[in-house]
């Protein structure tokens, strides 16, 4: 039977020391110029001090003019490679991959005037904190792709194990799998195989512009919760689809900023709830994640959301559903967690804090990034920290930095590339 503690080898031939992965989570703590900082460094080496197999950080966003949070690292043509390498070299050994993203429409009106999509629609409906978006072109949707290889190539360089492309969460590849974001009638749209495209060809660019042995990730998520979205069928037909092309992992997540079952809310907006017909005790997508690692063909499974306690670790292991156990908000309260896990500590829940709707979410992202900015200062986590007061933080915090910087943003990214290390 396998346990936590056994090693993994991905196909690319990355090895993890054990089953626990730190999964993504937004930092929001680079510089104005969208550079990495010490507070990475300080944060990448507490989790890898921490005990788990793998680090997988937050958003790496391959275009600044589309940004998740104002502050995001941005892997493009300005991005100080320098000091990508420094928070590679903080993790001390312990593998690395960047997670890789484009918000698409999920982009805050702070941090971009103008969304987009795979098709023009509605904003995202999230206390008008969202623009609506346009339709990207098809020379548009090329470039995107192109730059997933390109932020890949840098990431390479700084010394990464590898990459996940993120297309999950309702980001822009999230987007393109969902037919009721997508309805696009050219060769990015349609049938499921049509959507896929997009993701497929972020695959693609990053495999041509790297090299053998770097591990290639993809975070899909087994279904958007939404009537006429992406759903489980669509995602098993993905994994497939990803199967074929080569990656090394498949993590399963779900839901969107809308419908955030990523959180453990469901599509009524209530916090603390298990998506409907997901759950499997703790586990969100633990039903989903099975079907995934039938279609699969070998290549690993990681499942991430709402697993707690080192029994439920055990028993997805030893089902055979997933091999690798993501965490994310747990590794924010307690970074040593994946290594008291391994001596045997039980896990548990997370503090009590949570906002009674979707407009909460916001506020309780922003909970726990204040818990990493604490980290990245050196300080000790707050778990008494009001979530009330980290809402409105979420909200003046990106209207002050986003507003002040997207002008510079945008000036930059229309600037020739940086000398590195004179970032």
């Amino acid at each position: 039977m396998p346990d936590l503690a056994d090693p993994l080898v991905l196909p690319s031939g990355l090895r993890l020391p054990n089953r626990l992965v730190k999964a993504a989570m937004t930092e929001n703590l680079a510089d104005a110029r969208n550079q990495p900082t010490p507070a990475h460094e300080r944060l990448y080496r507490r989790w890898a001090e921490g005990g788990a197999g793998l680090l997988v950080t937050g958003n790496l966003m391959v275009d600044r003019r589309f940004l998740e949070r104002s502050r995001n690292i941005v892997a493009d043509a300005h991005l100080d490679v320098s000091r990508l390498a420094a928070l590679r070299e903080a993790a001390r050994g312990v593998p690395v991959l960047a997670q890789l993203s484009h918000p698409g429409r999920q982009t805050n009106r702070f941090v971009s005037r103008e969304p987009v999509a795979p098709s023009e629609g509605a904003a995202v409906a999230m206390m008008g904190l969202f623009r609506r978006p346009r339709a990207l072109s098809a020379a548009e949707v090329e470039d995107v792709l192109a730059g997933f290889g390109a932020a890949a190539a840098r990431c390479e360089e700084a010394g990464l194990d590898g990459v996940q492309v993120h297309a999950a969460h309702g980001y822009l590849l999230a987007q393109f799998l969902s037919p009721h974001v997508n309805r696009r009638t050219d060769r990015w749209g349609g049938d499921v195989a049509g959507r896929a495209a997009a993701l497929l060809g972020a695959v693609r660019a990053v495999r041509e512009r790297t090299g053998d042995g770097f591990t290639v990730a993809v975070k899909l998520n087994s279904s958007d919760f939404r009537h006429g979205g992406f759903t489980e069928d669509d995602a098993e037909q993905v994994v497939r689809l990803l199967v074929a092309e080569g990656v090394d992992l498949v993590e399963v997540s779900g839901g969107t900023y809308e419908n955030p079952a990523l959180f453990g809310v469901g599509a009524d907006g209530q916090s603390g709830g298990q998506p409907g017909g997901t759950s499997v005790k703790e586990a969100y997508f633990a039903a989903f994640a099975a079907r995934a690692r039938a279609a699969a063909d070998g290549v690993p499974i990681m499942l991430t959301g709402g697993i707690r306690t080192r029994a439920a670790m055990q028993a997805l292991l030893e089902s055979g559903a997933v091999d690798l156990i993501g965490l994310g908000r747990p590794l924010a309260i307690d970074p040593e967690l994946p290594a008291k896990l391994l001596a045997g500590a039980p896990g548990g829940e997370l503090p009590a804090y949570r906002l009674p709707t979707v407009a909460g979410v916001a506020g309780e992202s922003e909970w726990y990034e204040t818990q990493l900015r604490r980290i990245g200062a050196g300080r000790d986590v707050d778990p008494g920290l009001s979530a009330v007061r980290a809402a409105s933080g979420f909200v003046t915090g990106e209207a002050v930095r986003g507003l002040r910087e997207r002008r510079r943003r945008l000036e930059l990214a229309a600037a020739p590339p940086i000398e590195q290390g004179r970032a």
